[in-house]
C-alpha cells in the first residue's frame, strides 16, 4: 500500500469513502458523523492545508485520514485519566479516518497507522492522539489491536464527548 498527501482530484472518491464510513457506523446505532460531518469543505481545507492523506492500492484510494501536528486544543483537557506522554511532547492527532468499503477487514487501517507512525517519529514527534465515540466499538479494537491504550474522555469543540486513546512511538 502507498500513501499520499490527497489533492483536490481525490475529493470525490474521499467523499464516497466517507460517506460509506459514515453509513457503516450509522448501522452501530450511534451518532458519529450521522448529521454531515465531515463536510465537502471541511475536507477540502484539509487537503490545502496539505495534511490530509490517502492510502491506495493499485491505483485504487482505500483509506483517508488527516494527520494533525500542531497540536488539538480539545485534547488539552482529558477528564477521568490521563494522556500516555506530557504536555512537554509532541504528538501528532489523527481524524477523519475511514477505510472504504471494500477495504474492511484487510489490515489497510493497521497498514495506515503504522504509516502515521513512520511519519510522526521521522518528523520528531512521540505519540500519536486520535479519538472516537464510545460506541464505536469496530474502532475502538482497531485502535487497541494496534497498540493505542484508552487514556480517558475529551469533549469536541461542540460538547460531543469522545474516549481519547494514545500510541507511544519509539519503544
Amino acid at each position: 500500500m502507498e500513501f499520499r498527501k490527497a489533492t483536490k482530484k481525490d475529493l470525490d472518491r474521499v467523499m464516497q469513502i466517507i460517506s460509506d464510513a459514515r453509513t457503516r457506523i450509522g448501522k452501530l446505532g450511534i451518532d458519529q458523523w450521522q448529521y454531515g460531518y465531515p463536510t465537502r469543505d471541511i475536507v477540502k481545507e484539509d487537503v490545502e492545508l496539505s495534511r490530509f492523506y490517502v492510502g491506495e492500492e493499485e491505483g485504487e484510494i482505500l483509506s483517508v485520514f488527516v494527520i494533525v501536528d500542531d497540536g488539538e486544543p480539545t485534547y488539552e483537557t482529558i477528564y477521568e485519566g490521563s494522556w500516555l506522554t506530557g504536555d512537554e511532547d509532541k504528538y501528532v492527532a489523527v481524524h477523519r479516518i475511514a477505510v472504504s468499503g471494500n477495504a474492511v477487514r484487510r489490515g489497510v487501517a493497521s497498514e495506515t497507522f503504522r504509516f502515521v507512525a513512520t511519519q510522526a517519529l521521522s518528523r520528531g514527534f512521540s505519540s500519536i492522539r486520535i479519538d472516537t465515540h464510545e460506541g464505536n466499538i469496530p474502532m475502538r479494537r482497531m485502535l487497541e489491536k494496534n497498540g493505542f491504550v484508552y487514556c480517558g474522555i475529551i469533549y469536541l469543540s461542540d460538547g460531543e464527548k469522545r474516549v481519547a486513546y494514545e500510541k507511544k512511538l519509539g519503544d
